[in-house]
């Protein structure tokens, strides 16, 4: 059993997000995924804002996150999972300093979206994670030598909005005239996934779902489990 390892032998999984809307998505991700996982949540919200006026890549961004990394490690975490989808960069900064596994909330889903036969799309609701997850996404692919098919769509007026949901459902079913597969690039955007799956004649992949089966796998490999 790890250092952090709960007594029940599954892992201290801690996920760390910028807005409470990730967290309820996450939660319901490992309810169906890794079930015996009962995450630990850090949020906080000041992330998203101040983000969006210094840049996501801002150095005071840069350390607070990775300031968070250090926290968790103090927490004891055995994997660390981000669910705020444009600060890839700062995430990374994470990773590179922790022993534990840190996954960025979108690696899982480009996974999937890179071996996609077709033209698939990522939608957004939050303007600052256009340009994140494009680059995320372009270095992803140069790692593993594949040319992604992908384009990116920000939905304005979608986020905060009362019919959040029904409105990402809308323009799934538009742009599901155009692409061979769609990804709702964000957490907070998975609620409206079920709805959009039924509505839709092509795949609808979310980034908790896709995410949370990747650090099963990646904890159950450094476990000697998988």
């Amino acid at each position: 059993m790890s250092e952090g390892m709960s007594m029940d032998g599954s892992p201290r999984i801690m996920l760390v997000s910028a807005g409470q809307v990730s967290m309820a998505p996450a939660d319901r991700a490992f309810r169906s995924v890794w079930p015996e996982v009962k995450p630990i949540h850090l949020l906080d919200e000041s992330l998203s804002t101040d983000g969006a006026q210094l840049g996501t890549t801002h150095p005071e961004i840069v350390e607070r996150f990775e300031r968070l990394g250090r926290y968790c490690a103090t927490a004891r975490a055995d994997a660390v999972l981000f669910t705020c989808s444009a600060f890839a960069q700062a995430i990374g900064r994470v990773r590179q300093a922790q022993r534990f596994p840190v996954l960025t909330p979108n690696e899982a889903l480009f996974d999937r979206l890179l071996a996609a036969p077709g033209r698939s799309v990522v939608l957004v609701t939050f303007p600052a994670s256009l340009e994140a997850l494009r680059a995320e996404l372009g270095e992803q692919a140069a790692r593993a030598g594949t040319t992604p098919q992908v384009d990116f769509e920000w939905l304005p007026g979608v986020f905060g909005a009362p019919d959040h949901d029904a409105q990402i459902v809308e323009h799934c079913v538009r742009f599901a005239q155009r692409y061979q597969a769609i990804a709702l690039g964000q957490f907070s955007m998975a609620g409206a996934a079920p709805a959009a799956r039924a509505a839709c004649p092509v795949p609808v992949w979310d980034t908790p779902g896709t995410a949370v089966e990747k650090l099963r796998a990646v904890w159950l490999a450094r476990a000697g489990l998988g």
